[in-house]
């Protein structure tokens, strides 16, 4: 996988002294405003405020009403569509993005058929207002990343897209959402991917992630509950199937009321 010149990652990231545990725990900013989401194709005319991103693969802006702004990268999805990161696929939307690529031999094709279970769950609430982006580790083009998804079945699925762009980009978008090693040599295997979906309630500011392998149910589940707990989708097909049944206990009698003698020994 490309990444940045290292120059720029000597700037950015001192081995010795970086956590994955603090790149995961950036994303847990306290949730702020409300949610609003949707699925957009093409260039935005109306662009997000601007501010200006910190220096670092990887960084981005926390902006006053407590959104984040990243680095509106240009991407391309798997039918040709030019899209700019932020203003397309961030701002103000409910989104999961996983990393992967079209020839991928290990395990894409188990992320990619997980995912679609889960999509299925949450058919009533796709593209209204939730988002599922993949990027590409490996600079594939429109053909190949179209190839994929129709091999696996998931083209004609609304809101379901596939991203390309320059490796920095890839590189930067993947560092921002938790998944970077400051083991070059790690972090350039593709063999080795991250296997995690990353989700996002960005008007909430509200992150949350799992295995893309893990149950759909679960990652469904998930998914819900980036919403405000009063707008919360019912979904039918995650409602518990299970009665939780009251069993009664043997030799079991309520307690005494308590007595001024009772009270006295106490």
């Amino acid at each position: 996988m490309a990444t940045l010149q290292q120059t720029e990652h000597n700037k950015t990231v001192d081995a010795k002294n970086f956590s994955r545990r603090a790149a995961l725990g950036g994303l847990l900013f306290p949730a702020v405003g409300l949610f609003l989401g949707g699925c957009t194709r093409g260039l935005t005319t109306a662009a997000a405020p601007k501010v200006a991103i910190p220096e670092g693969r990887g960084a981005f802006a926390l902006r006053a009403d407590g959104t984040r702004a990243f680095r509106n990268h240009e991407l391309v999805d798997q039918n040709g569509v030019k899209v700019r990161f932020q203003d397309d696929l961030v701002e103000g939307k409910v989104f999961g993005a996983t990393f992967q690529y079209a020839k991928c031999e290990g395990i894409c094709s188990d992320m990619t058929q997980q995912m679609k279970k889960s999509y299925q769950l949450m058919k009533p609430i796709m593209g209204k207002p939730v988002n599922f982006y993949m990027f590409s580790l490996a600079g594939d083009s429109p053909a190949e990343m179209k190839a994929f998804m129709q091999a696996h079945g998931i083209d004609n699925l609304p809101s379901w897209r596939f991203f390309t762009g320059s490796s920095e980009a890839i590189a930067d978008i993947r560092w921002a959402f938790g998944f970077g090693d400051p083991n070059e040599e790690t972090d350039k295997n593709l063999a080795g991917h991250t296997g995690m979906v990353r989700f996002c309630n960005h008007k909430l500011d509200k992150w949350a992630a799992c295995p893309a392998q893990g149950s759909p149910e679960s990652t469904a589940r998930l998914v819900v509950r980036l919403f405000p707990s009063n707008e919360r989708p019912q979904l039918a097909g995650i409602a518990s199937k299970i009665a939780t049944p009251s069993y009664p206990m043997k030799n079991w009698s309520p307690a005494k009321p308590l007595t001024a003698n009772l009270a006295s020994q106490l």
